[in-house]
């Protein structure tokens, strides 16, 4: 079976193009619900990206964001522009973004929730990390300190997109962003905040069943990983994230996209060299 991406790509002949350009165009592609469509003529030229509303196909604008932090944000390949038309909607509450190093999984995701959080949609971003140290590495032991400063190394995926600790350090004083560990998440009720998972590939199936229990009224709940980042066994035999994604693709409230191109730098993508 082929892995599901979260899209699909098509070439269309002329008229399959103009039909799928109509008002009521009708979801003939196979799409399951919220899938993308990512639409090409003969000659391979990309003519538009669409969203599987069920029946129905949607086009899908070209989004760019603007926050104090990163300044203005641009998709930069079709894969981003899903992602981030996929953390604006609003009737889905369950997102998952996976892809490996530097495709812009908590890039993007904190670009759209701190401008969310600006234009006040969420009181605060609740961010939640199993706190795995990466495999085949020396524990560091007892970290000393708050709660707070002990959380802090694994907030840094965050950290780098606010301006380093001393902007995160500003958004958790002000009670813009919670820093938790997992093992404390349990009985919580997360109302009206962004819950952002980083490092998802560390997390059981009943992992992310916790934590989709804790999504409140008005909360929606935000998921990345790298399968191939997993870094203990037990994510590998029972990977929170494969599962949910299969289980849940074609809900009417989760949405799903793979981000498959390195774009954090041309030093990055030499990574993908040494497999």
């Amino acid at each position: 079976m082929d892995e599901y991406l979260g899209f699909k790509e098509v070439t269309l002949n002329d008229e399959e193009v103009s039909s799928l350009f109509q008002p009521d165009s009708h979801n003939t592609f196979g799409c399951v619900m919220n899938q993308y469509l990512v639409a090409n003529d003969a000659q391979g030229n990309n003519i538009g990206l669409f969203r599987s509303n069920d029946e129905r196909m949607v086009k899908v604008p070209y989004k760019t964001v603007k926050g104090r932090f990163l300044g203005t944000v641009k998709p930069r390949n079709i894969q981003q522009q899903m992602a981030l038309d996929l953390l604006y909607n609003n009737d889905i509450t369950v997102k998952i973004i996976t892809g490996k190093f530097g495709t812009g999984k908590d890039f993007l995701m904190c670009a759209a929730a701190t401008d969310l959080l600006e234009h006040n949609k969420f009181e605060k971003i609740v961010y939640v990390r199993n706190n795995i140290e990466v495999k085949n590495s020396k524990p560091i032991g007892f970290l000393p300190g708050s709660y707070n400063e002990k959380m802090m190394p694994f907030a840094m995926p965050m950290a780098d997109h606010l301006g380093g600790i001393d902007g995160l350090s500003l958004m958790i004083s002000h009670g813009q962003i919670e820093i938790v560990h997992l093992g404390f998440i349990r009985g919580r009720d997360i109302k009206n905040s962004i819950i952002i998972c980083s490092e998802a590939e560390n997390m059981t199936k009943e992992h992310i069943q916790l934590l989709l229990g804790r999504v409140g009224e008005g909360s929606a709940l935000w998921i990345n990983g790298d399968f191939k980042q997993c870094d203990a066994e037990v994510f590998q035999k029972n990977s929170g994230l494969m599962v949910a994604v299969d289980k849940l693709k074609g809900h009417p409230r989760f949405g799903y996209v793979k981000l498959l191109k390195t774009e954090r730098s041309e030093t990055a993508a030499m990574a993908d060299l040494l497999d």
